[in-house]
């Protein structure tokens, strides 16, 4: 069965992306099968070619691996 866990805050710098990427390390290293997905994200930096980067998403990748 899947599961879902919802990690939720009213304010910016909060720490829920640091907390989303500690809990998919750990469930990663338990062997589970866990994603990252952020429906709405705001302030993304953009590259040379135009292309948009991730900056939260990409912080959780780093750090949980």
């Amino acid at each position: 069965m899947n599961k879902s866990l919802f990690i939720i805050g009213t304010g910016t710098d909060v720490g829920k992306t640091y907390v989303s990427g500690l809990i998919l390390k750990k469930l990663r290293e338990s062997g589970a099968s866990a994603a990252y997905y952020k429906a709405a994200m705001s302030g993304n930096d953009r590259r040379s070619d135009e292309s948009l980067i991730p900056g939260d998403a990409l912080f959780v990748r780093q750090m949980s691996g």
